[in-house]
């Protein structure tokens, strides 16, 4: 996967900088990309993994250089998680939270979760040109719209059509979202309270309320609301 995207940046016109990390960027210096790989331990420990602390110095190390004045301000990192189902990927709740926390955390810069399979990315690596990406997409949409994981390389490909800010997705009527909020739509509502609910609710106080259950217990409350969005 970190060859397709780093192909696909290079075919951009991104050239890496002077750096033994994946940090590429244009002539003009108007825009970066950060390219890293991550296990989905380290996803789920991501802002306190030693990878991530790395890439944040790094970023800080070049900032200081006049040359980079934009970087602080347009940067992207691509973080790529391998996995071996993306379906069962994404309807894992521990790592859709994870994966809305650090995509919605917009500190030092923004931030994109890529999941990916070996299998999906057989038919992807001839596929690193904005051209040959956009007809493949464009192929497929309507099998895409019936069923996202019909094929595990054409959602990966959406993956990044979606997550480059730089490419344009094939034109439809409807406005095409990221992968996650497409996929939880129906869902977005729980998945909130749910996140809400596991911020403010430590194991402790949650085992001490289902030892004596009372509805007039804030937490038992809670929980039966949030079951009625199941129903």
């Amino acid at each position: 996967m970190r060859d397709i995207i780093i192909k696909f940046l290079q075919n951009n016109h991104f050239n890496q900088l002077d750096t033994d990390f994946d940090f590429y960027t244009n002539s003009q210096y108007s825009e970066y990309f950060i390219v890293s790989q991550y296990s989905l331990d380290e996803l789920h420990n991501f802002f306190d993994d030693d990878k991530t602390s790395q890439v944040i110095k790094e970023f800080e190390r070049l900032s200081v250089k006049s040359e980079h004045e934009n970087i602080k301000k347009n940067t992207s990192l691509f973080i790529l998680v391998e996995v071996d189902n993306l379906k069962e990927a994404f309807e894992d709740e521990k790592i859709q939270r994870s994966i809305l926390l650090i995509e919605e955390d917009y500190y030092y810069f923004r931030k994109f979760v890529l999941l990916y399979t070996q299998n999906g990315l057989s038919d992807l690596r001839d596929k690193t040109t904005n051209e040959v990406l956009y007809n493949y997409l464009e192929s497929n949409i309507d099998a895409f719209e019936e069923d996202m994981f019909f094929s595990e390389s054409y959602f990966i490909a959406m993956e990044i059509g979606v997550k480059l800010p730089f490419f344009t997705l094939p034109k439809r009527n409807d406005i095409y979202k990221s992968i996650e909020n497409q996929y939880q739509n129906d869902k977005d509502k729980l998945d909130n309270r749910l996140l809400e609910f596991y911020s403010n609710v430590t194991d402790e106080k949650l085992s001490k309320s289902l030892k004596d259950i009372s509805t007039d217990d804030k937490i038992i409350s809670d929980l039966l609301q949030i079951g009625e969005l199941l129903q």
